[in-house]
């Protein structure tokens, strides 16, 4: 505690603190219309006492310095007797933006391979339903029958009894069982390529240092 504060006498703080709640209760028992008012302003000259008290007993060396207490009870005074706060300029604190500098030294094969085997079933997924749609929607659309038309127009003979008929070459049957070999070959092939890649990355990773990624935070 500093010697501004030890040189305040307590029991004169007690006894104007004690008035002003006797004063404040007299006036509340007879029910004044400016109870509230009074109040304020009876504490705002308790606040004035005790600074004019502790400028009294502050050191000259120290006059620019002003005791934590003692500023406390005075602006606290002031506001609860004047109805006005004076709120501090909040400084302007520029907030850092942390950086993380990370090297990706290994990859695990068996992660990779599973990660990769997902990705892969489900593009093959993808690319057979979309096959089945399109094809549907030719289907639909009466492509093959103008095709047929077209085609026995050009070739067929005026006393041929067979007709050329697109279907017999190119069908759906043929046409998705097509689009599952190939969706079943590609997610072999992309998940064996990612595994092996995974082991030529950590080979080249354990020369070279692998790749370095800075991350920010937001």
């Amino acid at each position: 505690m500093s010697d501004t504060t030890k040189g305040i006498d307590p029991v004169d703080v007690e006894n104007v603190v004690d008035a002003d709640q006797e004063a404040i209760l007299a006036e509340e028992n007879e029910g004044g219309p400016s109870v509230l008012q009074r109040a304020r302003k009876r504490l705002g000259e308790a606040g004035s006492t005790v600074s004019s008290k502790a400028s009294e007993l502050r050191p000259a060396s120290s006059a620019s310095e002003e005791d934590p207490v003692i500023a406390a009870a005075s602006t606290g005074a002031t506001a609860a007797g004047g109805g006005v706060v004076g709120a501090p300029a909040a400084a302007g604190v520029t907030r850092r933006t942390r950086k993380a500098r990370l090297r990706l030294a290994r990859m695990d094969p068996w992660s990779v391979f599973k990660t990769a085997l997902l990705f892969a079933v489900a593009g093959a997924i993808i690319f057979f339903i979309a096959t089945w749609v399109v094809w549907g929607v030719i289907n639909a659309s009466g492509v093959f029958d103008s095709v047929n038309k077209a085609v026995n127009d050009l070739v067929a003979s005026p006393g041929s009894t067979s007709a050329f008929r697109l279907e017999d070459y190119v069908n759906t049957h043929r046409i998705l069982g097509l689009t599952a070999l190939i969706g079943a070959i590609d997610a072999v092939l992309f998940t064996a390529l990612a595994t092996l890649f995974s082991f030529l990355y950590n080979l080249a990773a354990s020369v070279m240092g692998g790749l370095e990624v800075t991350l920010a935070e937001d």
